[in-house]
C-alpha cells in the first residue's frame, strides 16, 4: 500500500527539519509528498526538495487547519499520512500502525515524546508507571464514541481518506484542529486508535520556552472547539492533580525538574484558556 503524505510548513528549515523529511522518506510508502507551505522565507522549501524532488509544492497564508484541509484536498490514495515538520519517525513506524488497520478505522497515530529531559522522563513514567496501573496497560486504545476520552493527534498519523474528504474546520482554529479531525471521524462512524507502545521524536518541544508556548496555543483551540470539560476551575484542578503526579515522579526519578515543568506547562494551559483570542494566532 502506497501513501499520500500532507506536511505542513513555515519556516521550517530548523536543525533537525532534515531529519523529519528523512525519516518520512525512510519509513513510509510514499505516494506523493503534498507540502502546503505559509511562504517560507528560510530554506524550508530547497531541503523539501533536495529529498524529495517531485513534492507537490502549495503555498498558501491560510492557518494550520485550512492547511491541512488544503492538503486533503489533494490527497489521491485511500489512505493518507499526516506528518508534522519538528517530529522524527521511529524504524518500523508505518509497519507498525498497520498491525492495527481495519476496515472501520479511520485515524492511527502513536505519541509524541517532548525532546526535552524533564518532560520525556516525565512522558515515560505516565506511560510506563501510572498509566497501566489506572488503564491495564493496554497497547491500543480505541474509541468509537466520545472523542473527548483522548487527544486526537495529527503528527505521526495514517488516516482514512474517506472519513475527512467532507471535513470543514472552523475559521479561526489553528490550534487543536488535529482534535477537530478526530471528533470528524469519529462522528462519521469511523474509529480512531492510539498506538501506546509507539513513539515519536517531537523536536518542536525541545526547551521549557517551547512547551509553554505550545500549551498556552493549544489550550486556546481547545477553548475554541469546546474540547471536554476544559473550563478554568478544570484546569486548576488539573493543575493540582498533575502537579502531585510529577512530585511522585520526581522522588521516583530523582529528577526534581520534572515537577517544575509540569506545573509550569500546566499553569500556561491555564494562561492560553483564559487569553484565547490572543494565543489563537501564536503559531501560523
Amino acid at each position: 500500500m502506497r501513501v499520500d503524505v500532507v506536511l505542513c510548513t513555515y519556516n521550517s528549515n530548523k536543525p533537525y527539519f532534515e531529519r523529519c523529511l528523512r525519516s518520512v522518506k525512510r519509513e513510509v510508502p510514499v505516494n506523493k509528498l503534498i507540502v502546503v507551505d505559509k511562504f517560507s522565507e528560510d530554506g524550508t522549501l530547497e531541503v523539501v526538495r533536495k529529498i524529495f524532488p517531485n513534492a507537490l509544492i502549495l503555498r498558501s497564508r491560510v492557518n494550520l487547519a485550512k492547511a491541512r484541509e488544503l492538503g486533503i484536498s489533494k490527497v489521491s490514495t485511500e489512505y493518507f499520512v499526516f506528518v508534522d515538520d519538528d517530529i522524527e519517525l521511529p524504524r518500523g513506524w508505518f509497519n507498525t500502525l498497520l498491525k492495527y488497520l481495519d476496515e472501520g478505522t479511520g485515524g492511527i497515530h502513536g505519541h509524541a515524546v517532548p525532546a526535552c529531559d524533564p518532560l520525556e522522563k516525565w512522558f515515560h513514567w505516565v506511560k510506563e508507571v501510572w498509566e497501566p496501573r489506572r488503564l491495564g496497560g493496554r497497547e491500543v486504545i480505541t474509541v468509537t464514541d466520545n472523542p473527548d476520552v483522548i487527544r486526537g493527534c495529527t503528527h505521526n498519523t495514517l488516516i482514512k481518506t474517506e472519513a475527512v474528504r467532507d471535513w470543514k474546520p472552523p475559521a479561526m482554529l489553528s490550534a487543536f484542529e488535529d482534535h477537530h479531525i478526530a471528533r470528524h471521524v469519529i462522528k462519521k462512524g469511523y474509529s480512531w486508535k492510539v498506538v501506546n507502545t509507539l513513539t515519536v521524536k517531537h523536536y518542536g518541544v525541545s526547551s521549557l520556552r517551547d512547551c509553554l508556548r505550545k500549551a498556552k496555543w493549544n489550550s486556546a483551540g481547545a477553548r475554541l472547539i469546546k474540547y471536554d470539560d476544559w473550563k478554568a476551575i478544570s484546569l486548576i484542578r488539573r493543575t493540582v492533580l498533575h502537579t502531585v503526579k510529577s512530585l511522585i515522579a520526581a522522588r521516583s526519578l530523582r529528577d526534581f525538574r520534572i515537577p517544575v515543568y509540569v506545573s509550569l506547562t500546566q499553569v500556561a494551559y491555564l494562561i492560553g484558556y483564559l487569553r484565547w483570542d490572543k494565543y489563537l494566532t501564536l503559531k501560523r
